[in-house]
């Protein structure tokens, strides 16, 4: 008996194993119920990091070795869902899954239907398999599942890690609500820890608002907190649980001639998962170029990228006729026996870029300016790194003239002053200058922290403002 991933089975319908596909049913007379005095619900539940594709395949229950199967993953939503999270090296990915089961329920007192004995009967276990496979729907497990991926990548690697560690404390309740949010905001105001997150989630239980799309990280939190509240109102089917007929008084063939074929359908699928995240990687590098240094060119890594693609298609053509039955007997996939042969492309080292070294900005004292020429600078010299006071003067006169501007006041600004208010530094008033304003004292800054220094590129300073 095994577990399988549910694919609108019934309890009592004959299952393929090699084409991993419910068939005709042999079976009948039977009932089914679940365990009246068992009623409770099971929840198993994690949030941690994958480090690679077949980890992510592994924890959402599509592991080759535990499925079994291997023809129609490509068809379930959750297949879709695992090839939507773009894996690759280069981000941190964050699974959260919750698992909610239910009592199973089974059939029982299985007969034969008189069509399938009279197969037997005649020892036609060929036109047997054909029509009713090898083994047979026994139960149905219910239930949910809820799986959320979270991709994390930032310019700087103990940024990133950082983000996942306050991402993965606040899921678990270690630290106050909202502070991913905040860790996340900080971190991108500097070019030097710049950061960008997604998120995907895949639900099966639930109904209405219970199973509405989730994208945010906080809404994510909350579905993994409730979910088993939804799994138990509206629950789904997810697993089925597999018999062979041996299991049943009922003459079939041995295993041993299905050995090797699991074994090339194993060593298939694990090439396919190596050719899908080497080609993920290329796709990222080209999209992200500023995460790495000393990248081959573009033309040269959309070569790779299409050799990949040609070697998954052809991984997954072996397969598709492995299951089908059309290779026999079974053999391990070859690409230098495809024609024409393709050769698989050397591993590709993908060198991460060193965030750059903060910049020092010197601090200037700005004490006797007006809060009124600090916004003129702004606006005179929007999106410039650097400014004289001579062309401040001439660039307010201009647009003084044509009404767009007001005269900056006296004194006028030093040319390290203007300079200092063009730089990287993030400046906060204390208090808020719109509060002083009342159209006959002229607001100044008065003070300001730090008076001298040095700075790094996003730092604050804070500056006190008050009357002349």
């Amino acid at each position: 008996m095994r577990r399988i991933i549910f694919n609108d089975e019934e309890i009592g319908m004959g299952f393929n194993s090699q084409s991993g596909l419910a068939v005709g049913t042999a079976l009948d007379g039977f009932t089914i119920q679940g365990n009246s005095t068992a009623t409770g619900q099971q929840v198993t539940s994690s949030i941690a990091i994958i480090n690679s594709h077949e980890e992510l395949q592994e924890s959402i229950g599509m592991g080759f070795e535990a499925q079994g199967r291997y023809g129609t993953f490509s068809a379930t939503a959750k297949a879709k869902f695992s090839a939507e999270t773009n894996f690759n090296s280069t981000s941190t990915f964050l699974l959260a899954q919750v698992v909610v089961q239910n009592p199973l329920t089974r059939g029982q007192a299985f007969k034969v239907t008189a069509t399938a004995k009279e197969l037997l009967n005649a020892s036609k276990f060929d036109e047997f398999t054909r029509a009713f496979g090898d083994s047979f729907i026994r139960g149905l497990q219910t239930g949910g599942e809820f799986y959320a991926v979270i991709r994390i990548t930032s310019v700087s690697t103990s940024t990133q890690s950082d983000l996942v560690a306050t991402l993965h404390a606040e899921a678990n309740g270690l630290v106050a609500s909202g502070s991913f949010k905040a860790a996340f905001s900080q971190a991108n105001k500097s070019s030097s820890s710049r950061a960008e997150h997604t998120a995907i989630m895949y639900q099966n239980a639930g109904s209405g608002v219970q199973i509405s799309p989730i994208v945010e990280i906080g809404e994510v939190i909350t579905r993994f907190k409730k979910f088993p509240e939804f799994a138990k109102s509206n629950p789904a089917a997810y697993e089925a649980e597999v018999a062979t007929y041996d299991t049943l008084p009922l003459p079939v063939p041995t295993a041993e001639e299905q050995e090797a074929f699991l074994l090339a359908l194993a060593d298939a699928r694990e090439r396919k998962l190596r050719y899908i995240q080497a080609r993920n990687d290329l796709q990222f590098a080209l999209q992200n170029p500023a995460f790495f240094d000393d990248l081959p060119s573009p033309d040269a890594m959309v070569s790779i990228s299409s050799v990949y693609t040609r070697l998954i298609n052809a991984v997954m053509d072996h397969a598709i006729k492995l299951s089908r039955g059309q290779i026999s007997p079974p053999r391990l996939f070859d690409p230098g026996m495809l024609s024409p042969p393709i050769v698989e492309p050397a591993p590709l080292v993908l060198k991460r870029a060193l965030p750059s070294a903060p910049q020092s900005i010197p601090v200037v004292h700005l004490a006797g300016q007006s809060y009124e020429n600090y916004y003129l600078c702004q606006q005179i010299f929007a999106g410039e790194p650097s400014g004289t006071i001579a062309e401040w003067l001439h660039r307010a006169e201009v647009a003084s003239t044509e009404g767009g501007l007001i005269y900056p006041d006296e004194p006028y600004p030093t040319n390290s002053q203007i300079n200092f208010l063009l730089s990287a530094v993030s400046f906060r008033f204390s208090p808020d200058p719109d509060s002083l304003v009342d159209g006959e004292h002229e607001v100044v800054i008065t003070d300001q922290y730090p008076r001298d220094g040095l700075v790094s590129a996003g730092s604050e300073v804070v500056l006190q403002v008050g009357y002349r």
